[in-house]
C-alpha cells in the first residue's frame, strides 16, 4: 500500500513514468522443481499410498499383503518408466501427470470391480465384459507423449491385475484397447480426431469382447452386449477425455496439438497490431511460418508449435516498426541519423519487447521461450562492421589531429551481440534458421535455385560453426533434410513470374490494368541484420 502511494507520488512529480517492471515467470523456480530428486522420490511415496488405499478398498486381502503388493507394484512402475519414458523420469510434472492419470483409471476400474452385481445387463455384470482401461493412455499421449502413453497402457492392466483380479482374458483386453488409445491418438489435432479415435478403440474393445463373449458365453443375446458395450466404452473414453483435456493441460501448463492449433488463429490482438502497425513484419513473419513448419514436418518435429511461433517471433518490432527494414516507408532509413551503437541497442532491444508483449498477452510460454532465443546469441553483423569502420576512420583522422587514444570510441563485439539464450528445442532452432534464411533471402536480385541452396547452406553451416544449434538436439542429418526442406520451400515462393508476350497495340496504348506497377524501392543493404 504504501509503495503504491509512494510511486504515485513520483508519478505526479514527473519522477516516475508510472509503468509497472516486467516480473520473472519463475522459470529458475520451476526448473529445480521440474528436476528435483526429493519431489520425484516423494510423487512415488503419494503413489505407493495411493495404491495401498485402492488396494484396500472392498478387499478381503490381509493389509500386508496389500503393501507388499504396492511396494512391488511401485517397483515396477519405477523400472518400466526409467528404461521406457525417460522425458518422463527427468520432468517430476510429467511424472506426476502420468501418476495422476493411471490411478484415475485405476480407481474407476476398480469402482466398477466393487459395484458390479449393480451395473447388470442381461444377468451378467458389466466389469464381467470389459473395463474402460484407454482412459489413461489417451489423456498421457496425447498431454505429453506416444511413447509415455504406450508405458501407461502397460501399467494400468498390469497394476490393476495386482488388486483387481479380472482374469487373464480382461487384463488382456485392457492392455490390447490401452494400446490402440495410444497409437489412434499420437497425432490428435481436432476434437473430431478425439472422436475418431475412439471409435478406434471401441473397434478394438468389440474385437476384445466377441472373443471374451465367445470363451465364456457364446449366446447371441451376450455377444451382442458384448459389441455394444465395447463401442460405448470406446466413444466414451473419448467424449471424458475430451472434457479432462482443458482441466489438465490447465493444471499441469501442458500444451496439446489441439491447442497449438486453435492458437494460430491470426485474429490474435497482438497479430492484427503487427498486420496494421508493421506490415513487413507480419508478411515475413507469414513466410517464416510456412518455412519452419514444412521443416518441422519433414524431421518430425511439431509443425504447429513451429507455426505459432513464427507468428509471435517478433512483436517486440511493434515498439519500434519504423526502425526495421521491411517496414521502411518513405522517410527512409532511420539509422542513417544514429550511430552504429544505438542503431544495435535498437534492433536487440525487440526481443526484449517481444517477451514483456507476450507475457502482457498471457502468451504460453514455449512461445515466449521462441521470442527470447529466436536470435540466440548472434552478431548485429551490419552494424558491427559499420562501427569497426567508423573507428577505423576516427583513428585516421585522430592521427592528423594529434587526439589522444581515449579519445577515440570503442567498439566491443559483446554490444552488438543478441542476449541470448541459445535455441533450447528443435522448434526454436527451426524458427530461428527460418528466419535468418527468410530475411536473406529477401536481399537475393536473382533468387535462382542455386543460390537459395548455397544461401541455406551458407547460413546453416554458420549457425553450426557459432553454436547456435549445439542446445537443440538436431542432429546432422536433420540439417541435411532441413536444407532441402528451405531450399524447395524458397524455391515456390520466390518463383519468377512468366512474361508473356505484348500485343503491339496493348504497347502503345494500354489502358489501366495493363500498365506495369510502380517499382517499389530496393531494400538497404541491412535487411537481413534488422530483421
Amino acid at each position: 500500500m504504501f509503495n503504491w502511494l509512494k510511486k504515485q507520488t513520483l508519478v505526479r512529480e514527473g519522477l516516475s513514468c508510472g509503468k509497472e517492471r516486467a516480473s520473472s515467470d519463475g522459470s529458475a523456480w520451476k526448473h529445480r522443481m521440474e528436476c528435483s530428486p526429493f519431489v520425484r522420490f516423494s510423487i512415488f511415496v503419494l503413489m505407493l499410498a495411493v495404491i495401498v488405499r485402492i488396494g484396500q478398498w472392498h478387499s478381503t486381502m490381509a493389509t500386508l499383503e496389500i503393501v507388499t503388493l504396492g511396494i512391488l507394484a511401485l517397483i515396477i512402475t519405477v523400472v518400466v518408466v526409467k528404461l521406457a519414458a525417460r522425458e518422463v523420469w527427468q520432468n517430476n510434472y510429467q511424472l506426476l501427470l502420468l501418476f495422476v492419470c493411471t490411478v484415475t483409471n485405476l480407481l474407476l476400474n476398480k469402482f466398477l470391480v466393487v459395484y458390479a452385481d449393480q451395473l447388470m445387463v442381461f444377468e451378467k455384470s458389466i466389469p464381467a465384459l470389459l473395463v474402460p482401461s484407454a482412459v489413461a493412455p489417451t489423456l498421457v499421449t496425447i498431454l505429453i507423449s506416444s511413447n509415455a502413453g504406450f508405458v501407461t497402457a502397460f501399467l494400468v492392466p498390469l497394476l490393476g491385475s495386482l488388486y483387481l483380479a479380472p482374469g487373464a482374458e480382461l487384463s488382456l483386453s485392457s492392455l490390447l484397447t490401452g494400446f490402440a488409445a495410444a497409437y489412434f491418438t499420437q497425432r490428435i489435432r481436432r476434437r473430431s480426431d478425439l472422436l475418431m479415435a475412439g471409435v478406434g478403440v471401441g473397434l478394438v474393445g468389440l474385437g476384445c469382447a466377441l472373443l471374451i463373449g465367445w470363451l465364456h458365453d457364446p449366446s447371441l443375446v451376450f455377444l451382442v452386449v458384448q459389441g455394444v458395450w465395447a463401442i460405448a466404452l470406446g466413444v466414451a473414453t473419448s467424449i471424458v477425455v475430451g472434457a479432462v483435456l482443458p482441466v489438465l493441460e490447465w493444471l499441469f501448463d501442458r500444451i496439446t496439438d489441439i491447442s497449438w492449433l486453435e492458437m494460430t488463429d491470426l485474429n490474435h490482438p497482438l497479430l492484427q497490431r503487427l498486420q496494421d502497425e508493421a506490415p513487413g513484419t507480419y508478411h515475413h513473419s507469414l513466410n517464416l511460418a510456412n518455412l519452419a513448419e514444412a521443416a518441422a514436418e519433414a524431421i518430425g518435429a511439431n509443425s504447429t508449435q513451429c507455426r505459432v511461433c513464427a507468428y509471435f517471433h517478433d512483436v517486440g518490432k511493434l515498439v519500434k516498426p519504423e526502425y526495421f527494414a521491411e517496414n521502411y516507408r518513405g522517410d527512409g532509413d532511420p539509422h542513417k541519423l544514429l550511430n552504429p551503437s544505438m542503431s544495435a541497442l535498437i534492433i536487440i532491444s525487440h526481443v526484449k519487447e517481444g517477451v514483456n508483449l507476450a507475457r502482457k498477452n498471457r502468451i504460453r510460454q514455449p512461445v515466449i521461450d521462441v521470442i527470447q532465443e529466436h536470435h540466440g546469441t548472434s552478431l548485429v553483423y551490419y552494424f558491427y562492421k559499420r562501427a569497426i569502420q567508423q573507428k577505423q576512420d576516427a583513428v585516421e583522422g585522430g592521427k592528423i589531429l594529434k587526439l589522444r587514444e581515449e579519445d577515440i570510441p570503442q567498439v566491443t563485439e559483446a554490444s552488438f551481440r543478441y542476449p541470448g539464450p541459445v535455441p533450447q528445442s528443435r522448434e526454436s532452432a527451426l524458427v530461428s534458421l527460418a528466419d535468418a534464411i527468410e530475411s536473406a533471402s529477401r536481399s537475393l536480385k536473382n533468387p535462382t535455385a542455386q543460390r537459395l541452396e548455397n544461401l541455406v547452406k551458407d547460413i546453416i553451416k554458420a549457425r553450426v560453426e557459432e553454436g547456435q544449434l549445439s542446445h537443440s538436439n538436431l542432429t546432422f542429418n536433420e540439417l541435411a533434410t532441413i536444407t532441402e526442406v528451405f531450399t524447395e520451400t524458397l524455391k515456390n515462393m520466390l518463383h519468377a513470374r512468366i512474361e508473356y508476350p505484348k500485343d503491339r497495340k496493348a504497347k502503345e496504348t494500354p489502358d489501366h490494368d495493363q500498365r506495369p506497377a510502380e517499382k517499389t524501392p530496393a531494400q538497404p543493404p541491412q535487411a537481413s541484420q534488422a530483421g
